[in-house]
């Protein structure tokens, strides 16, 4: 399992494969997750994140409103994100490990890619949402919880 001070130390040059990390801090008990999203994610995660999902490094930024400039200097300079960037990052995890429990819950999870799957799902428009994509809701805390809600009432059918 993946710790907490493996996630602090990444960096450009060390980092841990972007499965590790996603699936890891999204099992952490609440305490570590307050830790490292007060620490801040290191920014190289943003990159990581943006290959499990198969989004390019910039749709990432865009699609989480990350401010461009500043996540890319971060990067470059092995700095840490700031904790609300940090949270926008979290929630795309845990929205990662959302779907893998439903699919897995239906009996079919042989050959599912949750985060390919999550990331075509936020970029289309969803009729739940009045047509609006689910990565235009990833600025707030409150639309995360509005597009974690529309994924809930999928699994059970009361997806509209």
């Amino acid at each position: 399992m993946t710790s907490l001070a493996e996630v602090s130390s990444l960096g450009p040059r060390r980092s841990l494969a972007a499965a590790d990390v996603i699936d890891a801090v999204v099992d952490w008990a609440p305490d570590d997750r307050i830790d490292v999203l007060r620490s801040g994610f290191p920014a190289g995660v943003v990159a990581q994140l943006a290959g499990r999902m198969g989004w390019s490094k910039e749709r990432t930024i865009d699609a989480l409103k990350l401010k461009r400039s500043t996540v890319l200097r971060k990067i470059k300079e092995a700095r840490r994100l700031d904790t609300p960037d940090s949270e926008r990052l979290m929630a795309v995890m845990d929205m990662i490990a959302q779907v893998e429990r439903m699919v897995t819950r239906s009996g079919e999870p042989e050959g599912f890619d949750a985060a390919l799957w999550l990331a075509g799902w936020l970029d289309a428009p969803c009729p739940a949402l009045g047509g609006q994509r689910p990565s235009d809701y990833l600025d707030t805390n409150e639309g995360i919880q509005v597009v974690r809600g529309v994924l809930a009432r999928m699994e059970s059918g009361a997806y509209a």
